[in-house]
């Protein structure tokens, strides 16, 4: 079987450094950030650096390989960052990387969206596919034009776009998660690694919007279209991880 070449941006953040190491004897990946990855990266992989808010950073690697998927992490993921922060790193970079990807060969873009697309709705309410987007941030708001762009990019350009919404990822030593809504949102590292790499491989879709948590005893996200379309199977729960003593568990 081929190997797919895959495209990462935000390659030193922490998902990119999660997917990367336990991919990297799956995919061929360029890495791709402002800095590169504290990681040892030896062939076949290798790293750009690159500011994806200047126009063309990345025209020369796009002309010249070609990607069978991009996987878009790059950005800020502060919900308290200023606009003037937010303009280049989340949406002149997503703009000019959708631009660049629909001059290419490579149809499969994947966008790390977030869970503050819906941060305006109370906790206690479930957030179901087609529910109107409702930011409570202007970082949640960026990351809405993120997934109109590839909306207009999958119908308008033909490209096939999968948009994440990224919940509260975490990992288990972290100790970062504080509230039920948090719980309710945790992406474990290993499903965070199995929910790219669905979209990656999964078949049939112009544009999808995907939810991004584990299979957590109380969801913030209604997965059950997540699961059907990218085949999506989290295994973990951050109820039986981090509160074991909780009464729903008691035999």
């Amino acid at each position: 079987m081929k190997v797919k070449n895959i495209l990462l941006t935000g390659a030193s953040g922490r998902i990119g450094r999660t997917f990367f190491a336990a991919m990297k004897d799956t995919y061929r990946f360029v890495l791709t950030d402002l800095t590169a990855p504290d990681d040892d990266i030896h062939h076949p992989h290798r790293f750009i650096p690159a500011d994806l808010s200047l126009p063309g950073a990345l025209a020369k690697l796009m002309a010249e390989e070609h990607f069978d998927a991009v996987i878009h992490l790059a950005g800020i993921p502060d919900a308290d960052a200023p606009f003037t922060n937010l303009l280049p790193a989340n949406i002149l970079s997503t703009t000019y990387l959708l631009e660049a990807v629909a001059t290419t060969s490579c149809r499969r873009f994947i966008f790390a969206s977030s869970a503050q697309t819906i941060e305006g709705y109370p906790v206690d309410v479930q957030i179901h596919p087609g529910m109107a987007v409702s930011p409570a941030n202007l970082y949640g708001v960026t990351k809405c034009y993120g997934e109109a762009l590839c909306s207009f990019y999958a119908t308008q350009h033909g490209l096939s776009c999968v948009a994440l919404r990224i919940g509260a990822f975490e990992t288990r030593e972290a100790d970062n998660l504080n509230n039920a809504r948090d719980y309710s949102a945790w992406l474990s590292p290993e499903d965070g690694v199995k929910l790219l790499a669905a979209a990656v491989e999964a078949q049939n879709i112009t544009f999808f919007i995907g939810y991004g948590i584990s299979d957590n005893r109380f969801k913030r996200f209604d997965l059950s279209q997540t699961r059907e379309v990218l085949g999506y199977q989290p295994s973990d729960d951050a109820f039986r991880e981090f509160l074991p003593d909780l009464h729903i568990f008691r035999k």
